[in-house]
């Protein structure tokens, strides 16, 4: 399997095209000087572990034969090695090329024609890949940081043992969560408080759809979320609710774990999707049509500030993701865009991607930096903190694609599923 999975990685790698945008070392660029008007960019991630991948580094404005690149320090148990100078047009692309395991920053130097040599850093990151079992590949939905990794759910329209329960991985265990549901019923959210696990439940009796809470103990109790339209979107806030969206419904719904009670919060200017918390307690959620935006809610006050994005009756704002410097990420479906926005003052801003790039998913460490996953072509890009600009890393793909279900724990990993295998990627600084 391991040799499948790279000889795949290194048709991907040839087949993706990785030209980001180049230039001098702005603020928000994440090029770094050389020397003159040369700047080095990682335009590719070079990854140790399970499945080593090269990285590539561009070299702007300058020709390989006035190029000199060597290797000052890896980490630990990590050997890279530069592979000569290419030219590349008005530039020249130097691969870096990885052997044994380890994750962290390379620093390298570069000099040009006589000048003195500068020093340029590379994250490298570690790629570790595990199982979900079954005999069919794990096709995961979505997924949520769990005490030591990562609480998937498959999609509601999976095979019955799927769609009524949950895996649990953590380190190199596989836990099945049940939640004895039964016929059609399906899981349609989850969410984690703590050591609790909340799901949403598609009903589909008279009765309608349900909230479930397993406690630490596996103790499970029912909520009954007074609708029967399809439940997304839970989501713990400080206060101990939980909110939550109904299809169809212009509503946030909240239920009170204490009471059992649902209360509803109407919205205007069309329906609520994504939903999250930020660390304030601050609600927002996205919304499309005639006015499509980015709306803050206050359960505090109850009141409510819309930040319109895109153009009207086009944009689809999706993938909304907190930051922990208080902003917000999102993408932009119709334009294939990923955007920043910083709510006290509304200013947004958006990455500089390579044409073609189709952000299907989003996550953010907690030392902010992105990831945006492009399923269409199997990739992952890195932005680093305050950068407009990131490095690629292939994704290991065998049918079904991904990355789906991306994630992030505390620890600064991410998780993602693809090829009905989970990889974690250990970031590399």
């Amino acid at each position: 399997m391991k040799r499948r999975l790279t000889s795949l990685s290194a048709a991907l790698l040839l087949g993706t095209v990785l030209l980001v945008a180049c230039g001098s070392s702005a603020p928000g660029s994440s090029a770094q000087p050389v020397t003159g008007d040369v700047t080095a960019l990682t335009e590719q991630l070079p990854v140790s572990g399970d499945v080593p991948t090269s990285g590539r580094l561009r070299l702007s404005r300058v020709v390989p034969a006035a190029l000199r690149v060597t290797v000052d320090s890896t980490p630990a148990g990590v050997t890279v090695t530069p592979g000569p100078p290419v030219a590349d047009g008005p530039d020249s692309l130097v691969a870096l090329a990885v052997t044994g395991r380890g994750a962290g920053l390379v620093t390298l130097s570069v000099s040009v024609g006589g000048s003195p040599a500068a020093r340029v850093t590379v994250p490298l990151a570690e790629l570790q890949l595990q199982s979900l079992g079954g005999a069919a590949p794990y096709v995961a939905a979505a997924g949520v940081a769990a005490p030591g990794g990562v609480l998937l759910r498959a999609p509601a329209n999976a095979e019955e043992e799927r769609r009524h329960s949950l895996r649990l991985v953590a380190g190199q265990t596989v836990t099945l969560l049940p939640f004895a549901l039964q016929g059609f019923e399906a899981i349609t959210s989850h969410a984690t408080r703590g050591a609790e696990v909340w799901v949403a439940v598609r009903g589909v009796t008279s009765a309608g759809s349900f909230l479930l809470r397993r406690e630490a103990n596996g103790q499970v109790t029912r909520f009954a979320a007074g609708t029967t339209d399809t439940l997304n979107h839970l989501t713990p806030a400080p206060d101990g609710r939980v909110w939550f969206t109904a299809y169809g419904q212009a509503a946030l719904l909240s239920l009170d774990p204490v009471s059992g009670a649902v209360r509803r919060q109407e919205v205007e200017g069309g329906l609520p999707e994504t939903l999250v918390s930020a660390p304030d307690g601050t609600l927002y959620y996205t919304r499309r049509g005639t006015a499509p935006a980015v709306v803050a809610f206050s359960p505090v006050t109850g009141q409510t500030r819309a930040y319109p994005v895109g153009t009207a009756n086009v944009s689809v704002p999706e993938a909304l993701h907190a930051a922990p410097d208080g902003t917000l990420w999102f993408t932009e479906t119709r334009t294939g865009a990923v955007w920043n926005l910083e709510p006290h003052s509304g200013a947004q801003r958006s990455l500089t991607l390579p044409a073609g790039t189709r952000p299907s998913a989003l996550a953010v460490t907690a030392s902010g930096t992105l990831w945006v996953a492009d399923q269409s072509r199997a990739t992952l890009l890195r932005v680093p903190a305050g950068a407009s600009s990131g490095a690629f890393l292939p994704v290991p793909a065998a049918a079904p694609t991904g990355p789906r279900a991306l994630t992030v724990t505390p620890e600064g990993a991410l998780w993602f599923e693809s090829g009905g295998q989970l990889a974690k990627v250990i970031n590399g600084g």
